[in-house]
């Protein structure tokens, strides 16, 4: 557990974590599993059983598959068609199939071929489309991925139906397919018989009106395009291509060397632009003269004559690098006046020279017409009459293009419900949900039941841990410390005293108030049982019954309920001392409540009761005073100015956090300090308390055969 923060509220400087939420590690973890198993389990078991009977409930199915494998290999007829002929490898091309073998034509023909349609037994009472609508939902198709094949697989409650129907549907899809094929075949041989006849026809006509018009027009040379005009035309294309090309070479070179020269770039800094011989040789020994300079300077200084004399030198050859640039942006602008020039007299000459072939082209239009339809009309007979012979032959051996790769078996065993997943589902999901029931309640309880809970919230230490007392009446469990001197009871009270003594807190506080958050959460066996202990130390030691509301000292000490007690002293009746009894107790005297008054709090109040706490502490060693609860009434708030301390009581279980802080605030506010908490009522004879309060390995308490010997704080101290 993480130190705890310092907490001047605490008596003797103790510390405590004032974190409020509830951190816990792994072994307080395991302590609330084993506290709420009971529940865990009884949850886990309802889901299990859920999940078993559901399982149990449902009607087993049985599944078939039959596969289909689509060959690569498609009957082409004619050569365009393979511009709209399908891909098989596409998804669109498998879709089709699939949506094919799911269409109610091919369950029809599945239902007349299995029989399934003729038996009255098979889905009584419907009509053939009903029953159609009621197959769709057995059958599922399925591509194979990185494949060419494709399952059938039905699911029906007897399997020799679902393989029936499976083979069935595969083998009425094949047939289909094959009959489709066939018709297609016969259908384009038909087609190509008549398109055969018609290009014949086209032929015939398309000879006869080239004729015609060379006859009129007496251009024989015409067909073989060797008019003299045509020839001349082309030359001077070729030209003015060649021409055209030069100049916008030159163009370019001289718009780029025009711009870096009105943008005052200087010449001499646009040589690489310039590809002349002469530029090219003047930057080079510009290039090496500089070289030349650069190692002269890292071996002489600057007046150097060598130096000097290569420095004149520089400049010679960049002066004549600048003549040389000048004079090449000089050729270079002639150059493209000069291709300017050439270009358009070649325009002009290719222009008269097209004037001259318009009556020509003109001629030749309507007889490159004629010819081209003439081509193209013989090139569509041949193919058509290559065509229709060759979907003559392949149609009398038409190719598998489905074909049945494995048939469907009638299934041994059902697919659905299967009892041994359902059961695996309904352990696990059973498991998690009591695993969270579990800690779900652990949330949702507010009751303390971890020491360290308790110090978490109210930032007080546990002093004690009192076990479930089961003794029947008042007085046995009140004097269980007397009673019983050995056992786990006593020892806890025996723990109880010595965390008060060890300190030294009980002996700075002398009057002690035994509180708790509520009713019946154990203060008066707690003080009862404290001031016994004390008492068995062998100090003297005085309970005061501090409860005027529901007194319990008279019934633990067998005190008669009439007897004069706290009541009578504080209305000043009889003196306090009058009204002590002695009890079975060595060293221990008790002052009873007295006959109970109509207003207590007012009684508790007056100054006479600080009177009487003083008195006693002159007489008495310890002073303990079983107070009521501080929630619901005001007596013990009352109390709290005229105690030395506070003992407050939580009951394992029972006591909730939110009542117990708020408890707590209001002792803060008082000023009385606390000496800790004792938590009453823990059942160490549960499996969960056993492990988590006797992790430590317990203690053998039958051994004791006397009164132990128990360690004591001399009087003196």
């Amino acid at each position: 557990m993480p130190p705890m923060k310092p907490n001047p509220y605490i008596a003797g400087g103790a510390e405590a974590d004032l974190d409020s939420t509830r951190r816990f590690d792994w072994r307080e973890g395991v302590a609330i599993l084993i506290e709420r198993f009971w529940l865990g389990l009884f949850v886990a078991v309802i889901v299990f059983l859920l999940f078993f009977f559901q399982a149990r409930r449902q009607i087993p199915y049985y599944r078939s598959t039959a596969t289909l494998m689509v060959e690569a290999q498609i009957p082409k007829i004619l050569n365009y068609q393979d511009l709209m002929a399908y891909n098989i490898r596409n998804l669109e091309y498998f879709n089709t199939h699939l949506n094919a073998l799911h269409s109610r034509s091919m369950l029809a023909e599945a239902l007349r071929q299995s029989g399934l349609a003729d038996r009255d037994s098979f889905l009584p009472g419907l009509s053939v489309e009903a029953k159609m609508d009621r197959i769709r939902g057995w059958v599922t198709i399925t591509a194979i991925e990185k494949s060419r094949m494709i399952n059938i697989t039905v699911e029906h409650s007897d399997p020799q139906i679902a393989s029936d129907l499976a083979n069935a549907l595969a083998g009425a899809y094949i047939q289909q397919d094959l009959d489709n094929r066939m018709g297609a075949s016969m259908q384009a041989i038909d087609w190509l018989h008549e398109r055969s006849e018609e290009y014949r026809q086209k032929l015939e006509k398309g000879f006869h009106e080239l004729q015609e018009y060379r006859e009129q027009t007496g251009s024989v040379s015409l067909e073989d395009d060797q008019n003299i005009v045509i020839e001349k035309l082309k030359a001077l294309n070729s030209a003015l291509t060649v021409a055209q090309t030069e100049r916008i070479r030159a163009e370019t070179n001289w718009k780029n060397v025009q711009q870096q020269l009105q943008s005052g770039v200087p010449a001499v800094q646009i040589a690489s632009l310039l590809s002349v011989g002469e530029v090219e040789q003047a930057r080079q020994r510009l290039q090496e003269k500089n070289r030349e300079i650069a190692n002269l300077r890292q071996r002489y200084r600057e007046q150097h004559p060598d130096l000097q004399q290569a420095l004149e030198s520089e400049q010679k050859l960049a002066n004549q690098l600048e003549q040389a640039c000048s004079n090449a942006v000089y050729a270079l602008e002639r150059q493209y006046k000069v291709l300017v020039e050439h270009e358009r007299h070649l325009q002009e000459a290719l222009a008269e020279q097209e004037q001259e072939a318009f009556e020509l082209d003109r001629k030749l239009v309507r007889y490159n017409e004629l010819k081209r339809n003439i081509d193209t009309d013989q090139e569509i007979h041949r193919a058509v009459l290559a065509r229709m012979k060759e979907a003559s032959i392949s149609e009398s051996l038409p190719t598998d293009i489905i074909r049945l790769v494995e048939e469907a078996r009638p299934a041994k065993i059902p697919f659905r419900p299967r009892m041994g997943q359902a059961l695996a589902r309904g352990a696990l999901f059973g498991g998690i949900l009591g695993l969270g029931a579990i800690f779900l309640f652990y949330y949702a309880d507010h009751r303390f039941r971890r020491s360290e809970e308790i110090e978490r919230i109210l930032g007080l230490p546990v002093l004690a841990t009192v076990p479930l007392i089961l003794d029947k009446t008042d007085s046995e469990r009140g004097q269980v410390a007397e009673l019983k001197s050995s056992g786990e009871i006593a020892e806890a009270f025996r723990t109880l005293r010595a965390s008060l003594l060890l300190k030294g807190e009980i002996l700075q506080a002398p009057v002690v108030m035994v509180t708790s958050a509520g009713p019946s959460e154990g203060k008066s066996l707690i003080a009862s049982n404290l001031a016994i202990s004390l008492a068995r130390d062998g100090r003297r030691t005085l309970l005061i019954g501090g409860d005027l509301r529901r007194p319990s000292l008279s019934k633990i000490f067998g005190i008669p309920s009439q007897a004069p007690g706290l009541a009578e002293a504080l209305k000043g009746h009889m003196y306090w001392r009058d009204t002590v009894q002695a009890t079975a107790t060595p060293h221990l005297d008790a002052l009873p409540a007295g006959r109970l008054p109509s207003h207590p709090s007012e009684l508790l109040g007056r100054k006479i009761l600080a009177d009487i706490f003083n008195g006693a502490k002159e007489i008495y060693k310890h002073v303990i005073v079983d107070a009521p609860p501080i929630l619901g009434v005001s007596d013990s708030l009352v109390l709290l100015p005229d105690v030395d301390g506070v003992l407050f009581v939580v009951r394992y279980g029972v006591t909730h956090s939110l009542g117990a802080s708020h408890a707590m605030v209001k002792l803060r506010d008082s000023g009385t300090p606390c000496l800790g908490i004792v938590l009453n009522g823990v059942n160490l004879s549960s499996f969960a308390n056993y492990y988590y309060y006797r992790r430590y390995g317990g203690y053998g308490y039958q051994a004791y055969q006397a009164r132990p010997t128990v360690m004591s704080v001399p009087e003196e101290a």
